[in-house]
């Protein structure tokens, strides 16, 4: 009788402890998820080219990169700088440079 307690209390105690595991491990997967989210396409690329099938199962993955990527850009705000190499490949064109000479209208989009 008392090695069925005993036994019991044990398997209990290992349960928990497995849970506890578990759920720390799952928010760290989380957090390296969410880091690499915020990082340069090229850095979140590398992470998710290694990443098994079934994190996308296991995680709130939509919910996640629609707020990592949210940006800190508002209606009305002056459009960050950039530059893009030309299709020709004979320099770069900035948006600093174009918007000093006339209006710049950005269009992003597909038209296929």
């Amino acid at each position: 009788m008392l090695n069925a307690i005993m036994i019991r209390v044990f398997t209990s105690k290992l349960v928990r402890r497995l849970g506890a595991a578990l759920a720390v491990t799952y928010l760290v997967f989380i957090a390296f998820i969410w880091w690499s989210m915020n990082q340069p396409p090229e850095t979140f690329g590398r992470v998710m080219s290694r990443m098994p099938g079934v994190a996308y199962v296991l995680l709130p993955f939509e919910t996640m990169w629609t707020r990592a990527r949210a940006g800190q850009l508002q209606v009305g705000n002056a459009a960050p700088d950039f530059a893009l190499t030309k299709l020709d490949k004979s320099g770069t064109v900035q948006l600093s440079a174009l918007n000093t000479k006339q209006p710049v209208v950005l269009v992003f989009g597909s038209y296929t």
